[in-house]
């Protein structure tokens, strides 16, 4: 066993070192030569022992079953329209671009063998911007970017136990508008799907003492800075998945030094061939969102405060819902959120007179206009995934229309405003290899409310090539 185990270890750290996926010895599109039979023995006493068949793989052979690799190219443009609110006066504080045109090129290189796993995901961007509203009509911006999104070194030394370290992502929850059980990644990825949420750098271990229960706990490994710039302490936490024939799920407890204890969970049900219930929440002992103060001494009108970062009262977010799929193939799905650390509605007044007030004085003379822009930055990051309390979101999505079409259509409301978006998501699988896709959202509602301060709505489309 030991001898086995030390073969496989030998051949996965050549796997890993591999510098391209053909073999040097033979050319690339020149199949080997066939070799001359060997000659048959006179009799099976002269017959050679057989090994194992495994023992009797090739290197090449080990290297083929190992080794993944997969290239994602993305070309795409988006037509946006700029909101003309009190977040956004003129366009000045976001700056947001008219018209994009990005390319991503998103190579991912696998090596996963039985006592070692090995990921490198390099991602290169190239991205053009023009501008035609406000302060930055006229203006044109080139960009580029090469970066890792994900490398990880997973060693396996058994097979109920895995250690990995490096940058990656942890994506979780079967909510659509936000997980609030991961405080680590706030992106779900299904707002818009050709989107990619960039790593993080953690630590984790994980533990299978059966086939039903999973013990993962993973260990942020690098500091980070918060939307304003201030140091934040790594978050630790105990993940604890639990797997049944129908249901599942999981309970994360969470730690951050000196920080309070939150506890989150999510869980899914399959009720039947067509129905399928689902939650996700968190409970935490006060909170870090930032409430608005109206002060007239002050020069913008007011101030950000966090009245409740040490407080014992407890907030909780929630999402639950379900979906119906019809046997014509259409998936309806119906989901509530209950934030509980959202503004109540003389909160929201003083939130958005507040806002106001910055807004007006955006274009004034140092130190006001720094004060202003950094209130404006309060206001688009005040610490909770939405404004409000109350939120519903209907959705309708049918898969593989005559075998290469996917449509989805999302609506998403305020129950405590006049305020709410409009998506569409429509993916055509044109060949084997390229898929043509169109992501639209539209804000309908009051003009300065939660759902318009940013955009009033956009158009994306482009193609996804697999290679």
């Amino acid at each position: 066993m030991i001898g086995k185990r030390l073969k496989i270890l030998i051949l996965s750290a050549a796997v890993c070192a591999i510098p391209s996926f053909a073999r040097a010895d033979i050319p690339a599109g020149d199949p080997p030569k066939e070799q001359a039979a060997a000659p048959v023995p006179e009799s099976a006493a002269e017959q050679p022992a057989e090994l194992p068949k495994e023992e009797s793989k090739s290197f090449w052979a080990y290297s083929e079953e190992w080794f993944t690799r997969r290239l994602n190219v993305l070309a795409f443009g988006n037509v946006q329209d700029p909101a003309h609110s009190t977040q956004n006066p003129d366009n000045a504080f976001l700056q947001a671009p008219r018209y994009t045109a990005q390319l991503e090129l998103r190579p991912d290189l696998i090596v996963d063998t039985p006592i070692l796993g090995w990921t490198f995901k390099p991602r290169v961007t190239a991205t053009s911007l023009w501008w035609t509203d406000g302060v930055m009509k006229g203006e044109e911006d080139r960009q580029a970017r090469f970066f890792v999104n994900e490398w990880l070194f997973q060693p396996k030394p058994e097979d109920w136990l895995f250690v990995s370290f490096g940058k990656e992502k942890q994506l979780w929850g079967p909510s659509f508008l936000v997980s609030p059980s991961n405080i680590l990644f706030k992106d779900t990825e299904k707002t818009n799907p050709k989107s990619e949420v960039e790593g993080k750098y953690l630590a984790r271990l994980v533990w299978l003492p059966s086939k039903a229960l999973t013990v993962t706990g993973i260990a942020e490994t690098q500091r980070e800075e918060s939307s304003f710039g201030e140091p934040m302490r790594p978050v630790r936490l105990v993940k604890i998945d639990v797997q049944g024939e129908n249901a599942m799920a999981s309970v994360i407890g969470y730690l951050q030094q000196h920080e309070r204890f939150r506890i989150g969970s999510y869980g899914q049900w399959t009720a039947s061939d067509a129905v399928v219930l689902y939650y996700d929440g968190i409970l935490s002992r006060g909170t870090d969102a930032l409430y608005p103060a109206l002060d007239p001494a002050n020069p913008v009108g007011g101030s950000f405060v966090q009245p409740y970062a040490a407080s014992d009262r407890p907030f909780a977010t929630v999402a639950a819902g379900g979906s119906y799929t019809f046997l014509s193939g259409e998936t309806v799905s119906l989901e509530g959120l209950y934030n509980g650390a959202g503004y109540s509605d003389a909160e929201a007044d003083a939130f958005y007179a507040l806002r106001a007030g910055a807004a007006g004085h955006l274009f004034d003379a140092a130190p006001v206009s720094g004060l202003s822009r950094m209130t404006l930055a309060q206001a688009l990051f005040p610490g909770t995934p939405f404004l409000r309390r109350a939120y519903v979101l209907a959705q309708v999505q049918e898969r593989e229309i005559a075998n290469v079409l996917d449509v989805m259509v999302r609506y998403v409301r305020s129950l405590e405003e006049r305020s709410g978006q409009v998506s569409t998501i429509i993916e055509w699988q044109a060949t084997k290899r390229l898929q043509v896709f169109n992501i639209n959202t539209f804000a309908v509602g009051d003009r300065d409310k939660e759902f318009n301060s940013l955009l009033s709505k956009s158009f994306l489309a482009g193609v996804e090539m697999h290679f």
